[in-house]
């Protein structure tokens, strides 16, 4: 990656980080509070109502599932519609399109950033002990970040054509949310239906998340493999339709 590319990658994401909450009376404030607000209504709920709350540390566990999948979130339904939103300059100069991509998925990086910060403040709060596991928490997000990519790379190809896949996108993140053990722990699943989850990418990055920070295990050599595999179907997936459909974009914006 040349330092024009990088330069401009650095230029997108920062300006639309700024611009995202551009006239907005707490700014950047609501990249937090909008995942601690979710966070508040859902411990309510389920540690007081339904009683998932005996879960060891559920707060923690709570709250790091609602930051990982309002990352993804966040990072897909951005990055789909990013080409349309940056008609303007794809129409006034020639740069590969993947970079809008790119600069899209870095803001959401930054937020995602942030809301970390304060799930170590919480983690320190808890009084929690950070095992050597730990570190692994650094592969689970690079698997995070592959897959964020890679899913708005295969959206961002066809949303110019077919915009309603905004709302069905829209649909699919919410459906997906109550089929991943965000909320609930997997022990509430039937056993013969487990694996069934693990077909999601999500519910794994998110589990072994959990396990490596909160609770000081390590996902097998297998699962570890497994998942990366997935991760990176959807890399080259998206990459491969993205660059076939490309040229297209001119046409359908």
């Amino acid at each position: 990656m040349g330092k024009n590319t990088f330069f401009l990658i650095k230029q997108l994401a920062i300006t639309d980080f700024k611009l995202r909450y551009n006239g907005s009376v707490l700014g950047y404030l609501w990249s937090l509070l909008n995942p601690l607000l979710m966070f508040g209504v859902l411990y309510l709920v389920f540690s007081v109502f339904m009683r998932f709350g005996n879960i060891e540390n559920y707060q923690l566990y709570l709250l790091l599932g609602i930051m990982l999948w309002g990352y993804f979130s966040e990072a897909t339904s951005n990055g789909m519609s990013a080409i349309m939103y940056k008609s303007s300059l794809i129409s006034k100069i020639y740069f590969p399109k993947w970079i809008i991509i790119v600069a899209s998925n870095l803001t959401s990086i930054l937020t995602l950033i942030l809301n970390l910060i304060v799930f170590i403040i919480f983690y320190i709060i808890s009084g929690t002990t950070l095992t050597i596991t730990g570190w692994a928490f650094i592969l689970i997000v690079i698997q995070l970040v592959l897959l964020s990519f890679g899913v708005s790379l295969f959206l961002s190809a066809f949303y110019l054509k077919f915009r309603d896949l905004q709302h069905l996108w829209s649909v699919a993140i919410q459906i997906g949310f109550w089929l991943t053990p965000i909320i609930y722990p997997l022990s509430q699943i039937p056993e013969k239906y487990r694996q069934l989850l693990f077909i999601n990418p999500m519910a794994r990055i998110i589990e072994d998340s959990r396990n490596v920070l909160i609770y000081g295990g390590l996902p097998t050599l297998k699962h570890s493999l497994i998942t990366f595999g997935m991760v990176f179907f959807f890399l080259i997936l998206g990459w491969i339709v993205f660059n076939k459909r490309c040229d297209k974009f001119a046409e359908e914006l």
